[in-house]
C-alpha cells in the first residue's frame, strides 16, 4: 500500500481523525461532519500480512503467528488461464516478501502501450 518514493510525512495508521497525518490506515473514520468515529472499526479489523511503502516491509498482525504467504489466493494451483504464458510475465505479479515486490501486470503492460485488447510481448 503506498507508492515507492512518496510515502515523505505518511504514518502507518492515524488515530486522530481526519486533521491528523496523511495514513495508510485510518479506520473508522467518517469524513462528513461531524466527523464521527467508531473505534471498533480499528478494533475489529484483520489486518496481516499487508506490504506497505511507509515501513517498506510486511506489517504482521502480531495475534497471528501464521506468517506464510501462499503463491496465490485467487487460483491456489497457479495462474488462472487468461494469464500470459509468454512475453516473461511471472505469476502471481505481486511478492511482498521477495526481493522484486512487482512485477509486469499484463492489464497495465496493455494499458501503457496503448493497445488494450492486444497483449505486447
Amino acid at each position: 500500500m503506498g507508492a515507492s518514493g512518496q510515502m515523505a510525512g505518511w504514518v502507518y495508521e492515524n488515530n486522530q481523525g481526519l486533521f491528523g497525518p496523511r495514513a495508510i490506515w485510518m479506520l473508522g473514520w467518517d469524513d462528513w461532519s461531524p466527523y464521527p468515529h467508531d473505534s471498533q472499526v480499528a478494533a475489529t479489523a484483520i489486518r496481516h500480512g499487508n506490504w506497505d511503502y511507509v515501513n517498506n516491509s510486511i506489517t504482521w498482525d502480531p495475534n497471528i503467528t501464521d506468517h506464510s504467504i501462499s503463491s496465490t489466493a485467487y487460483i491456489p494451483l497457479g495462474p488462472p488461464r487468461f494469464w500470459p504464458q509468454s512475453g516473461g510475465y511471472t505469476w502471481p505479479w505481486v511478492d511482498p516478501a521477495g526481493t522484486t515486490k512487482l512485477y509486469r501486470l499484463p492489464a497495465k503492460v496493455r494499458y501503457d502501450a496503448g493497445t488494450p485488447f492486444t497483449q505486447p510481448p
